[in-house]
């Protein structure tokens, strides 16, 4: 997993730098964002394949027999809608990319954007909004940069004061060493959504 996080990280790199590059001394075909965005959706969406399998086989991998690992990992990777454009890779690298290639361009309205945010907040599995220490509903999410895996600000902070030696405490991580208070970071996107899902239910 750690090898195929620092893959990703090299071609993300080197797409970035294709974008430099082209900015500074391409032609108008060169400087062309609609090839460079499709690049980073695929990118996107080979780390979210990855993600599903790597979840998938880890909970699989509790069963007891073989016939119920082959159940419980196809039950866990069929099916499953990648959404690249709400990725934050890729809102990242377009956030980048289209102003040095394409500034005349407006960015995504608010409007465009609440509607993207709203699909995904229906899409999204419902466990991602619930912390997985108190099991309750998420109000200030904290993405663990190493695993991916978020948890409640206040919760995961308590828990690594009780004990600094704390695994990431979702069910069947497979992330090596301890949680270390460095790689957290807030998740401004999920916690916009979880504000609209807030403001819905009102």
């Amino acid at each position: 997993m750690n090898m195929f996080e620092a893959n990703m990280r090299k071609v993300s790199d080197s797409l970035y730098n294709a974008v430099r590059l082209a900015a500074e001394y391409g032609n108008e075909e060169i400087k062309e964002l609609k090839q460079y965005t499709e690049m980073a959706e695929k990118l996107c969406e080979a780390e979210s394949l990855m993600n599903s399998h790597t979840k998938a086989i880890a909970e699989a991998s509790r069963e007891q027999t073989i016939d119920s690992f082959d159940r419980r990992y196809q039950a866990g990777t069929t099916n499953k809608k990648v959404q690249v454009k709400g990725h934050k890779r890729y809102k990242d690298f377009v956030q980048f990319a289209k102003p040095l290639l394409d500034p005349a361009s407006d960015e995504t309205s608010d409007q465009q954007q609440s509607a993207i945010d709203e699909e995904l907040i229906m899409e999204d599995d419902p466990s991602s909004m619930v912390d997985p220490i108190l099991k309750k509903p998420l109000e200030v999410p904290v993405r663990n940069m190493v695993c991916n895996h978020v948890y409640e600000k206040s919760s995961i902070e308590q828990l690594l004061k009780m004990n600094a030696n704390t695994r990431c405490p979702v069910v069947g991580c497979a992330a090596q060493g301890f949680v270390s208070a460095q790689h957290l970071k807030l998740d401004e996107q999920l916690l916009r959504k979880l504000r609209r899902l807030r403001d819905t239910e009102i």
